[in-house]
């Protein structure tokens, strides 16, 4: 008697809880032959493929079941995670914005989304990703980690320290969480040895003998240096009203308008005007975060350099 697809799936199934990855790679070999066009038959062959490490068939195999199903967000949900591991990061973003589409209480799917995005080093898109797969998912130590490696890399460090302590209050024995403390414990003790934009607060020369840092006495000014630190003044304030009336121009207009669009697409009635409305103005705030990050972080460069002139002259 002829076995049915359900026959050698459940066979195949069986095996691969047992760890015989090969015998159940073979199973649904047998069920693709009896039908080709099965979505689950295809889902199965993608996972026995990626587990044994054939990542390229796994990948061709997931991205069939997502035209054969296109609702089944685990599908596109391996599919991106497969194409990271490739390291096809623009292919990943592509399919994982159609998962967390599909499956919008995915922690996973943000996840990879996040990995994606900072693989190609779109920082600005990477963090809110991390921070909606913690929203879903907030006891998962990973989502912390790989946050805190993005604030890293903008030498946000008061935030990447913060998300490292949250991974090891989830998971103490986290390798890569203890070694981005130890990062950014180094990137501290770097821009303390730096020399002030107003002046030398410390001195260098202990600093390079590993001595324990001085701060160098005070002396009055004389009237050059106080020219030169009221021009330096006048630049700081002058790159801070740039940067705030550019950010105040982006609000009104590119963002205002793209959550205007997406009010207008929330009363559409036909189904697929009112998707193509709202995808239309996710694309366009997604440009709009784009441009707005890089602003908000010239800003808070700026603030600093006020905050460390205040500390040099109080």
């Amino acid at each position: 008697m002829e076995q049915t697809v359900e026959q050698f799936l459940l066979h195949a199934r069986r095996l691969q809880r047992e760890g015989d990855l090969s015998g159940a790679l073979r199973a649904y070999q047998q069920a693709q032959r009896v039908n080709d066009l099965d979505p689950d038959v295809h889902d199965g062959l993608g996972t026995a493929n990626y587990l044994l490490g054939n990542l390229d068939l796994a990948a061709e195999h997931f991205e069939r079941v997502t035209r054969l199903d296109p609702r089944r967000g685990t599908a596109w949900i391996n599919l991106g995670a497969i194409y990271n591991r490739l390291r096809e990061h623009g292919k990943a973003v592509e399919v994982l914005r159609r998962a967390v589409q599909v499956e919008r209480n995915s922690g996973a799917a943000f996840f990879n989304l996040g990995s994606a995005y900072r693989n190609l080093r779109q920082w600005a898109l990477a963090i809110p990703a991390y921070r909606e797969a913690i929203r879903l998912e907030p006891k998962e130590a990973d989502a912390y980690v790989q946050l805190g490696m993005v604030y890293l890399e903008q030498k946000n460090i008061p935030q990447a320290t913060a998300q490292f302590k949250k991974a090891l209050d989830l998971r103490p024995e986290s390798k890569r969480a203890k070694e981005g403390l130890v990062r950014c414990e180094a990137a501290n003790r770097e821009v303390i040895s730096r020399d002030s934009p107003f002046g030398r607060l410390v001195s260098s020369e202990m600093l390079r003998h590993g001595q324990e840092a001085q701060v160098v006495s005070q002396r009055r000014l004389t009237d050059a240096e106080r020219l030169r630190d009221r021009q330096a003044l006048v630049r700081l304030c002058g790159q801070l009203a740039t940067q705030g009336g550019d950010l105040l121009q982006l609000v009104e207009a590119p963002l205002a308008t793209a959550l205007v669009n997406l009010a207008k697409g929330l009363t559409l009635a036909d189904r697929r005007e009112r998707d193509a409305a709202l995808s239309n103005s996710l694309d366009e705030l997604v440009v709009g975060r784009q441009e707005f990050a890089p602003r908000v972080l010239a800003l808070r460069r700026i603030m600093q350099q006020l905050r460390d002139h205040e500390e040099a002259f109080q």
